[in-house]
């Protein structure tokens, strides 16, 4: 009876430790109001930073649309003309104002505005996959807290059932239904659980940094949720999909904008061959005198530049080709990608829902009901300890299992969200 008594006091003592050390931050996340899944996506969208980086550099690329298709700055003059010396140029006789302006052939302004305005559309559908991108991090790192959570919960929910069946076990000893060696084994998976519990525990703090991290907030700040599952059942068409993603996933107009670009450039260099041009505008002030006497006048010049060096032009025709070539490329390599990406999506979420049925209406009920039989069994004498504690750990872990499909499902829904580049459900959070 004493040993007995020593391993509940013992019991109790590492239950509170585990309470100080486990609980503590719970307490304190209580004592904030619950962000819901909206809440957090919301937060996310609004404050993080690589999203605000990738929108200023669309708005960046849209602002240098017009400096694209700008002249030029025009340029005015001075000249002394024959003066008396270098340093004198105030006893010329003439001096000469001039204005000059250069002007790029119009056709090559417009073919230059082309890809400004690609490069700028480009910018803006990376903006919005990041933001798409933004979402899935945050919804997965949000079911992640989740899980990590629930994990601690069940837990505390089976090290509390152990905490019995050490009960049961010291009394089966003191009557010698069974030997010491059940108890000392009752206590030892007690003390492991506790380690497991802190080793869970930590997964929590973890995933409470990682979602404070998305949503740009201090990685240890306090942080609670509310439990949502919000995916309904995975009846999605395949082909429906890939074509919504073609059609309208932000990192394939992304890849269609700089195809448009390298065409424009592909213009650019053909249109190399076409000269530019250059108008000045001069007016020769000349210095009147009792000996000469000479009108003021006007002179107009225009230049035009000759692209006589074909090499030069081949080559730039050359290379723009490449490059256009090489965004196709890397067009229908996305498009492979993102049919390959959503079909593998698919797969894991509809695997994901399977399993949550078949643990929330197979497994789970047959664990419990061989759990308790166990209990009941080994109270009697009949069933032998190892017996009960890995009906017990089969319980827990068919729990936590089920939970897991649960998250599971949803962070694979999110990743067919990404991969289509849009939600699936329009009652859920937008991005």
């Amino acid at each position: 009876m004493k040993t007995g008594k020593w391993f509940q006091r013992k019991a109790l003592t590492l239950t509170a430790v585990l309470v100080l050390g486990v609980m503590a931050p719970v307490m304190a996340a209580e004592n904030q109001e619950a962000l819901s899944l909206k809440q957090v996506i919301d937060t996310a969208l609004q404050n993080n930073p690589t999203l605000l980086e990738s929108q200023k550099r669309w708005e960046g690329k849209m602002d240098s649309v017009p400096v694209a298709t700008a002249l030029s700055n025009p340029k005015f003059g001075i000249m002394k003309d024959d003066a008396n010396g270098l340093f004198s140029p105030g006893t010329a006789m003439m001096t000469e104002y001039s204005l000059t302006q250069e002007i790029m052939n119009p056709s090559k302004l417009k073919s230059m505005g082309k890809m400004a305005i690609s490069d700028g559309l480009m910018s803006k559908a990376n903006y919005m996959d990041k933001r798409m991108e933004v979402y899935s991090t945050a919804k997965q790192t949000y079911y992640d807290l989740l899980y990590a959570e629930k994990a601690l919960e069940i837990g505390k929910e089976n090290q509390q059932l152990m905490g019995q069946l050490v009960q049961i076990a010291q009394v089966n000893y003191s009557t010698g239904m069974v030997s010491l060696q059940d108890t000392l084994r009752a206590q030892t998976e007690f003390s492991k659980m506790t380690t497991d519990l802190l080793n869970m525990a930590a997964m929590e703090a973890v995933a409470k940094a990682q979602l404070n991290t998305v949503m740009n907030r201090y990685a240890d700040s306090t942080l609670a949720v509310k439990e949502e599952f919000s995916a309904s059942a995975p009846n999605f068409d395949l082909a429906g999909l890939t074509q919504q993603a073609l059609d309208g996933k932000p990192a394939v107009i992304s890849m269609q904008r700089q195809v448009e670009m390298a065409q424009a450039g592909v213009e650019v260099a053909k249109k190399q061959k076409l000269p530019d041009y250059e108008v000045q505008l001069a007016y020769k002030d000349r210095k009147q005198t009792e000996m000469q006497t000479q009108p003021d006048t006007w002179r107009i010049g225009v230049m035009a530049m000759l692209p006589i060096w074909q090499d030069k032009n081949n080559g730039q025709i050359k290379s723009a080709g490449a490059i256009l070539d090489a965004a196709k490329a890397s067009l229908t390599n996305m498009q492979n990608m993102t049919s390959l990406d959503i079909q593998m999506a698919l797969t894991v979420a509809q695997t994901a829902w399977r399993r949550i049925d078949l643990y929330q209406n197979t497994i789970i009920p047959q664990a419990e009901q061989t759990y308790q039989a166990g209990i009941v069994g080994y109270t009697n004498g009949k069933v032998d300890f190892m017996a009960v504690l890995d009906s017990l750990n089969a319980l827990r872990n068919a729990k936590l299992d089920s939970y897991k499909a649960r998250v599971d499902y949803e962070k694979a829904v999110a990743n067919v969200e990404k991969a289509v580049g849009k939600p699936l459900f329009t009652s859920g959070p937008q991005p």
